[in-house]
């Protein structure tokens, strides 16, 4: 089994998809020229990331150079 995952804490991609949708619906109800939904929501997922510390980024990997390839049994035209 893998380990075990605290239900309360949710991952950073989910809050920021979260996060895209209430701005999406901001955006809508702007250009509709009605009242905006308040910011209340969008503030809570925002201090939810916070709660989360900085984003983990990627550890760059090492790559190898591919080995040229040789023409065996050939010479250079001079």
């Amino acid at each position: 089994m893998g380990a075990s995952v605290d239900d309360s804490t949710r991952d950073r991609d989910t809050i920021e998809r979260e996060l895209r949708l209430l701005a999406s619906v901001r955006s809508a109800y702007r250009k509709r020229g009605g009242a905006l939904p308040p910011v209340s929501q969008m503030d809570a997922l925002l201090d939810e990331l916070l709660e989360l510390g900085p984003p983990v980024e990627p550890v760059a990997t090492a790559t190898r150079a591919m080995p040229s390839r040789s023409r065996s049994g050939r010479s250079a035209p001079h």
